[in-house]
């Protein structure tokens, strides 16, 4: 069975104001109102689990394609993201710091799938360590560019039939889960796709955080794309029922502070980031280690999950 080619049908979904999209999608209870947020147009509409406290945003689009075209890289859309072409030396430094995380339990030669690959960078980068590494992403344009740099890219949904069963060793989505509209469907799509063994990683928001709550509707994670807000606690209970059996959790990343600092050293900017900027960055990678629990200082958080 092939993959799907890059011609795939944006994936699409419903206007969510029916009751069903109240209904939590990790532990089936009832969600309730929590913020209207209104930085945007429209405003977000932002709906909290009372079992759980898994958070979810109503307001989408009836084509989650829409979303990321052309602007969304290039800074021309209401709702964008960076361009990773123009930073992929300095983004490499993080890269690879986390591939040598992930080489200790999962090493190279493996089969590798990055889940929201924008223009395949990360995938690159995996395939110098070793790995035979492809990327999927909702983006025709992003695959479409990814593709010209010769990187094995391909458009289509977090669906089972868009790869075969047990055909990846690792999948990761870095800052990706926030934007799934069914994450019980995509938990159940990365296991049956993963083979025994294989481990799945997530990089997202960690709603327990005192970060987030702090700053409540002004946390700067509450955005147009970004659908569900998870916790540490409820994020392993969704991978678990999807049938995930170990899990560790890295609090603020699973690399070093160190490759974070040479990224900031190298990324293009104006000037370079200054001493200040530095030190500020060091201050919240410790604070970020600071946690019991589920719960820490800030709300940074990776989630290795093993088949």
């Amino acid at each position: 069975m092939q993959p799907m080619p890059p011609e795939a049908p944006a994936e699409e979904t419903k206007n969510v104001a029916d009751s069903g999209r109240t209904l939590c999608p990790v532990c089936n209870c009832r969600m309730s109102p929590l913020y209207e947020i209104r930085r945007f147009d429209p405003p977000l509409d932002i709906w909290k689990c009372a079992g759980c406290a898994l958070q979810s945003n109503l307001t989408r689009p009836d084509n989650l394609g829409e979303l990321y075209s052309e602007g969304y890289y290039t800074g021309e859309a209401d709702y964008t993201y960076e361009d990773e072409r123009k930073n992929e030396a300095a983004n490499d430094q993080v890269w690879q710091a986390r591939l040598k995380t992930i080489q200790k339990t999962n090493p190279a030669p493996a089969s590798f799938l990055d889940v929201g690959c924008s223009f395949g960078g990360f995938v690159e980068a995996a395939s110098r360590a070793g790995y035979a590494a492809r990327g999927l992403d909702l983006s025709h344009f992003a695959v479409q560019e990814g593709r010209k740099r010769g990187r094995d890219l391909y458009c289509g949904p977090v669906d089972e039939p868009t790869f075969p069963a047990e055909d990846f060793n690792v999948i990761t989505l870095i800052e990706v889960m926030e934007h799934l509209p069914d994450p019980a469907r995509a938990a159940r799509t990365f296991h049956h796709w993963l083979k025994p063994g294989g481990l799945l990683l997530i990089q997202t928001a960690n709603f327990d955080g005192l970060q987030a709550k702090r700053e409540g509707p002004d946390y700067h994670y509450y955005l147009p794309g970004h659908l569900f807000y998870y916790s540490a606690a409820n994020l392993k209970r969704l991978l678990a029922v999807a049938g995930f059996r170990r899990f560790k959790l890295y609090r603020p990343v699973d690399f070093p502070l160190a490759a974070k600092l040479r990224k900031m050293k190298l990324q293009s900017a104006p000037q370079s980031p200054g001493f200040q900027r530095l030190l500020r960055t060091s201050m919240y990678h410790l604070k970020g280690r600071m946690a019991l629990g589920d719960f820490a200082l800030t709300s940074s958080m990776v989630l290795y999950a093993w088949k």
